[in-house]
């Protein structure tokens, strides 16, 4: 089987797996994690609380950036045996160290990801999730690899085939070189110099980009038919700042087009 058809099912079979594991061990905040939610300050004030549904600004950040790698995954991997070939292969391996660098920069990526791994904990719904700033390898590893992993998901086994901290930090600080001859990635971090292959870099950089696209999909295929159901998604529940809610689906007019969407409203009386 051809590579990104291979990759392709194991992060699709992962992430079906993954929805539907939040989904039996906490539909509320499966729920709020298909719907983006998310706490604005300074809102509370104004609507009553600070907690919001259908959240898009981090999506809007990351549009370009997604656009650019999807556009380059359709123009090189829509053909099976894709290897960094001839004198371009330099250009090719750089130009998807700078993708897969920023990709796992990425918060809207890297807070689904922590979302995910909380709730299949029994966390709940990070409402604010505040990304690491320091040992970010180790937090993520400890924080989101191991949980999924130990718990049974593939998921977390795909993060693991795609993630590596040393090859970001190393194209971040240009601390690496591409050697055609030897077809190898060679970094030079400061945990150590490392040799990657083109066939196992090239690995990793499908694992990742493929696991960010479908992450997206997904989340946005089951938002929509959550919301297209029209109705009350979920119990009444306490926000974290203490108010009583429900989150609704609704189907809203939109300009000349009816799109699903997801409402909160406060829950008057007992």
């Amino acid at each position: 089987m051809p590579l990104v058809s291979k990759v392709q099912d194991e992060v699709c079979e992962a992430i079906e797996e993954a929805f539907d594991a939040i989904c039996k061990a906490d539909y509320i905040a499966f729920i709020l994690f298909i719907g983006r939610a998310e706490i604005q300050r300074g809102l509370k004030a104004h609507v009553g609380t600070d907690c919001v549904m259908e959240y898009m600004l981090d999506f809007y950040y990351d549009e370009t950036r997604a656009a650019y790698y999807l556009d380059y995954l359709r123009k090189n991997y829509s053909r099976d045996g894709y290897n960094y070939g001839g004198s371009a292969g330099a250009n090719d391996v750089t130009t998807e160290l700078t993708i897969y660098s920023h990709l796992w920069e990425s918060s809207y990526f890297m807070k689904s990801l922590y979302r995910i791994s909380a709730i299949i904990q029994g966390k709940g719904y990070l409402w604010e999730n505040v990304l690491p700033t320091h040992d970010v390898h180790k937090h993520f590893h400890d924080d989101v690899i191991v949980p999924l992993k130990e718990k049974g998901l593939e998921l977390g086994t795909i993060i693991e085939k795609g993630y590596k901290s040393s090859i970001r930090n190393a194209f971040a600080h240009s601390l690496y070189t591409v050697d055609t001859r030897s077809r190898a990635l060679y970094i030079r971090p400061k945990s150590g110099n490392e040799k990657f292959t083109f066939e196992e870099f090239q690995e990793k950089f499908l694992y990742s980009v493929i696991l960010m696209n479908k992450m997206e999909n997904y989340q946005e295929m089951n938002h929509n038919l959550a919301a297209e159901k029209n109705n009350a998604l979920t119990e009444p529940f306490i926000t974290p700042d203490g108010v009583k809610v429900q989150v609704f689906g609704k189907m809203v007019e939109r300009g000349d087009e009816l799109r699903p969407e997801f409402r909160m409203a406060k829950v008057i009386g007992d």
